[in-house]
């Protein structure tokens, strides 16, 4: 492999117009930086994916410009050597972020107080290590692999080994934080345990999937049962106004919850909307004010009224505002229980930030139109 990129060489165009991609690659900082704590362990491979990435493009660009190449596209390799810059970019960034989650994981321990400066200087000897290892294994192995197809092999068999190995190092993180699909697991184990006991992060560990959609609840058995989206727009939302109604159950929250207009079946009439079972979709409006136990609370209720959906027969569901209304009583009654069993299980529930990212909208007040009797929403 090294052998191969040592032949990759730069024209001063080249260079710039790598430079020119590094650059816009930083404006993921922008997208991303906000979404690297929550979920840290997703981030954190996603890192090692984006720079094997960077390797492979880098090792194959010579290849590119050969003449055996099926394809003579002019530009290619310069092309390819771009992405690269940009996967390195990105890895960079979403590696900075994430590690600094888990670098403050560690530095908080349970029991005890921790160091970071301590951790920080073992990780940098870990990192000389690792690579005082890796350059005695390249000194062993290079000279001994000749041609393309070895080169090559010996590339994909060291990434696969790669990715495989930190697979299962960031899957045995035992993170105390809450984002949403341990938010969405715990509650669904609160609310089906008799004691009324949760995970532990130990144990939820074990079935975070780092790969899966964090936006998706899901039964015992797996079963997706329903999604929900933080921070949507009103106008995704309220096709046809704002429900007075809604406006009256959540006055005293900090937040609204509603259907995406895909999940109700209007067929009934504006007046009895019926959520649809097979396509359960909410959406949450935070307001202004809102904090992270707001945040927590939201999706609980979300939780509630994903798994009342699924495991309720059809005619014992209630129209939609009758079911957010219902749901908003049963999780609200059953938070202050659910906070003691975080804490009992080792859970963090001073630092709560469930949103990956910002929300999009958030709603300042309600005003009354006199004129057409609906309520006007303010928002930013």
């Amino acid at each position: 492999m090294l052998s191969v990129v040592s032949q990759v060489s730069y024209n001063p165009h080249t260079k710039r117009t790598i430079i020119k991609f590094s650059h816009q690659a930083i404006l993921g900082a922008y997208a991303l930086g906000s979404s690297l704590v929550p979920e840290a362990k997703s981030y954190r491979f996603l890192a090692d994916v984006l720079n094997d990435v960077a390797v492979i493009l880098d090792t194959f660009s010579p290849v590119f410009n050969s003449p055996s190449f099926p394809i003579r596209l002019p530009g290619l390799r310069l092309f390819a050597l771009c992405m690269s810059a940009v996967f390195r970019s990105l890895c960079g960034i979403v590696a900075g972020g994430s590690k600094a989650a888990i670098t403050l994981h560690f530095a908080t321990p349970v029991n005890g107080v921790g160091d970071v400066g301590d951790l920080n200087a073992k990780d940098s000897s870990k990192e000389t290590v690792l690579a005082l290892f890796g350059m005695l294994l390249g000194t062993l192995l290079v000279p001994n692999i000749t041609g393309p197809w070895p080169t090559y092999s010996a590339l994909f068999f060291l990434v696969a080994l790669h990715l495989l190995i930190n697979y299962v190092a960031v899957c045995g993180l035992e993170l105390r934080s809450l984002n949403r699909q341990r938010a969405g697991q715990v509650w669904n184990a609160y609310r089906l345990s008799s004691g009324g006991k949760v995970p532990s992060p130990a144990e939820a560990s074990r079935t975070d999937n780092i790969l899966g959609r964090p936006d998706v609840f899901r039964d015992n058995s797996g079963r997706i049962i329903g999604r929900c989206t933080i921070g949507s727009y009103f106008s995704d939302i309220f096709h046809d106004g704002v429900p007075s109604r809604l406006l009256d159950i959540f006055a005293q929250e900090r937040y609204l919850l509603w259907y995406d207009h895909q999940s109700l079946d209007l067929r009934t009439g504006r007046k009895e909307k019926r959520v649809r079972r097979d396509s359960i979709h909410l959406s949450i409006i935070f307001k202004e004010g809102y904090s992270g136990t707001d945040q927590l609370k939201a999706w609980c209720h979300a939780a509630e009224l994903c798994r009342i959906v699924a495991t309720a027969k059809d005619a014992d569901l209630p129209n939609a505002l009758d079911l957010v209304c219902m749901t908003l009583e049963s999780s609200s009654r059953r938070l202050g229980g659910f906070y003691e069993a975080l804490r009992s299980a080792g859970w963090n529930t001073e630092d709560l930030c469930l949103i990956a990212g910002t929300a999009k909208v958030v709603l300042l007040g309600v005003e009354q139109n006199d004129e057409s009797n609906m309520d006007e929403k303010k928002s930013r």
